[in-house]
């Protein structure tokens, strides 16, 4: 922030001896425009579009997959609250597992119900793993009762 003068009196002969007229002249120049630039940078990659060719939807409609949906807080140790799965052809869904709420379960269980549940997706859409999995908060879990909303029946103290 400081004018040429005041930095080469800082930095130069009289200063600390580190100003480089080849070097600082241009860096000064980039730390003054920098925003600029950056934003001028910023704008042409947002302009910039790039242009595909045509898809052929047609050759992906008969494809068939799973998506494994599991509700859980944000974090590596957190534990599963629900499990649910989707099984979709093309741009379509066709099936949907209904969630099943995890909690009691160890996660060896989980496991287990999620090979359970691929198996039978297996069978019956011929998906062998899912395609994807997506995780969801526990608030967004549909099953009624549940914890998370504090709808206990038949609950006493």
């Amino acid at each position: 922030m400081l004018s040429a003068a005041q930095a080469q009196a800082l930095h130069g002969k009289d200063g600390d001896g580190c100003w480089n007229p080849k070097v600082c002249y241009s860096r000064r120049s980039y730390a003054r425009h920098r925003d600029r630039k950056n934003q001028q940078r910023n704008r042409h990659r947002q302009e910039t579009v790039i242009e595909l060719p045509p898809a052929d939807l047609a050759a992906f409609a008969d494809l068939q997959y799973a998506v494994l949906i599991v509700y859980r807080e944000a974090g590596a140790e957190s534990i599963v609250h629900a499990v649910s799965a989707q099984v979709w052809q093309g741009q379509e869904r066709v099936a949907i597992v209904q969630p099943i709420h995890c909690i009691g379960m160890v996660p060896s269980q989980i496991h287990l119900y999620i090979k359970k549940l691929l198996a039978l997706l297996e069978d019956k859409y011929g998906v062998r793993k899912f395609a994807a999995l997506e995780r969801l908060d526990p608030y967004l879990c549909p099953i009624r009762p549940c914890i998370h909303y504090g709808e206990v029946e038949n609950a006493t103290v």
